[in-house]
């Protein structure tokens, strides 16, 4: 097996973390990066001294540095020689080295992702491939995606793919997370960042479901949704790529709801999505859906 190191940033949702953290299989993670930018309370440090069975090592970074600040860190020190990229509220798949066997199949691919999964949907998560034009960057989605099979597991290509991704330490060798970036646009700068400057390609395994559990309190939701840092953000990226403006990016580009938590009519694609799951499970959900995008 390679060296497979988990990257995750965390702020103030540091209970969610800790579910993370019981998440990852030592049989497929060597180690467990965390950039933890938070304040330092004894919640944490009762975390972090916990017996793991991998090696757990915690980047201690300025208060609010940001998510490219956290990552760029991870990579700058990881050795690994791929890099397991989630965020604190996902948990880790227990099908996870399919990521890795179609990185494996294609050497010219730098980074794969899975789907999210709810307790009410499943559904991707800034999937998308970028267009520049005018002087806008429009992340979106145009034509028919093509879905094809890699070792043995559908794949469809995307120039954006989610933060639930397995890279190769190359790529990201290439180019990086910007640290700069505190939230907001540090994902699209990452995939902009690639598609002008290196030829490493990306895409989605629809078969892999990383759990996911949104949310946190009012005081983390006031930092991740301040204006200001937004409007810096967004003044950050459009000068660092010379564009006029950003379109609206649409993150899903397939969200599949179940109608018994979400109220929808038990009928068309959503039920038999849902019949479909409750069947088969993954494996046959993910067979269904590779016949209907072709």
């Amino acid at each position: 097996m390679p060296d497979i190191a988990v990257c995750v940033t965390v702020f103030k949702r540091i209970d969610k973390l800790d579910t993370l953290l019981h998440s990852v299989d030592p049989e497929f993670i060597s180690t467990v990066y965390v950039a933890d930018d938070g304040e330092w309370t004894e919640e944490r440090e009762e975390i972090y001294s916990q017996s793991f069975p991998f090696e757990l090592e915690v980047f201690n970074l300025e208060f609010d540095a940001g998510l490219g600040a956290g990552r760029n860190k991870i990579v700058e020190e990881a050795d690994a020689e791929y890099l397991l990229l989630m965020d604190s509220d996902m948990q880790m798949p227990e099908n996870a080295d399919v990521l890795l066997h179609q990185l494996k199949a294609d050497p010219e691919l730098g980074g794969v992702c899975g789907l999210f999964a709810e307790k009410n949907r499943i559904y991707t998560s800034g999937c998308l491939d970028i267009y520049e034009e005018n002087s806008t960057c429009k992340p979106e989605i145009r034509d028919r995606k093509e879905t094809e099979l890699l070792a043995g597991y559908p794949f469809i290509e995307f120039d954006m793919i989610a933060n639930a991704a397995l890279f190769r330490r190359e790529c990201l060798a290439d180019y990086s997370w910007d640290p700069e970036y505190v939230i907001e646009r540090e994902h699209i700068d990452f995939y902009v960042g690639h598609k002008r400057l290196t030829d490493w390609k990306f895409g989605l395994c629809p078969s892999v479901l990383f759990p996911h559990d949104p949310g946190g309190s009012s005081e983390y939701t006031k930092h991740r949704r301040d204006e200001q840092k937004h409007a810096d953000a967004d003044e950050y990226f459009l000068n660092k790529w010379g564009y006029d403006r950003i379109g609206q990016i649409n993150h899903s580009w397939m969200d599949t709801y179940d109608p018994e938590f979400s109220g929808f009519p038990p009928h068309g694609m959503i039920a038999r999505a849902r019949r479909k799951f409750r069947k088969e499970g993954i494996p046959g959900l993910a067979k269904a859906f590779l016949r209907r995008v072709r």
